[in-house]
């Protein structure tokens, strides 16, 4: 067993806002299962999940955290305002030589991070 990360679940009250939101801004390629609650989502290769519209985005610092791969932290933000995310917290260099991360909503409220090594 690799005890790899294989799936996760994006709260998801307004699926369709969701797919718009993360193809807009990180190109993620989505599907609609038949049932229309659930879509799922590909991040590359490997990794993917799914938009659940059974279940609602937790309160910030309540759960888990989803950090996302990016080239361009500052591109990627302007990218999360003109889709309609809000940004939390504006691109912070970590020191040490760990690159750089910022938070935003999406446009269903959920927390994430961006992570850039540049």
């Amino acid at each position: 067993m690799s005890h790899t990360i294989t799936h996760i679940e994006i709260p998801s009250p307004d699926m369709q806002k969701s797919i718009d939101f993360y193809s807009q801004v990180f190109g993620w390629e989505t599907q609609v299962m038949p049932d229309g609650k659930y879509a799922m989502f590909k991040t590359g290769e490997k990794t993917g999940g799914g938009f659940d519209t059974t279940t609602k985005p937790a309160a910030q610092g309540v759960g888990p955290g989803l950090v996302i791969n990016v080239e361009d932290i500052d591109g990627t933000l302007q990218k999360i305002k003109n889709a309609g995310g809000k940004v939390v917290q504006e691109k912070t260099v970590i020191e040490g030589g760990w690159g750089a991360y910022a938070r935003f909503t999406d446009t269903n409220g959920n927390h994430m991070q961006i992570h850039s090594m540049k």
